[in-house]
């Protein structure tokens, strides 16, 4: 169904068949402005940053909280999280996560 939506301007097309110029002109317009103003809500939509999963947790900024068998303790929004990492961290350390691997981040320590 939304499909035919996105092909609105095509589908409208046999309006100046079938009524007087006069009459489909200003509707397929209509039709047009409608469609382009769809178009660019869908496109808004589709570029909004992604908010839920574990893409949305990429780069973002957490802090160590401890090492507990053999995984750092990570408060990441509000959030106690198990994580790995390449480097020996410190508690109270700023991290930021490179990946996400089931329920395990791969972090990294943020330098500064």
């Amino acid at each position: 169904m939304c499909h035919l939506i996105l092909l609105l301007p095509i589908l409208a097309l046999p309006l100046f068949w079938l009524t007087p110029f006069s009459f489909a002109i200003p509707l397929y317009f209509f039709i047009v402005i409608v469609s382009a103003v769809i178009y660019w809500l869908t496109y808004r939509a589709m570029h909004l940053p992604i908010e839920t999963g574990s893409e949305a947790l990429h780069h973002q900024v957490g802090q160590v909280i401890g090492y507990q068998n053999g995984f750092y303790q990570i408060s990441l929004n509000n959030e106690c999280w198990n994580a790995l990492s390449d480097e020996v961290l410190q508690p109270r350390e700023r991290v930021e996560v490179n990946s996400v691997h089931g329920v395990t981040l791969n972090v990294k320590r943020i330098s500064g």
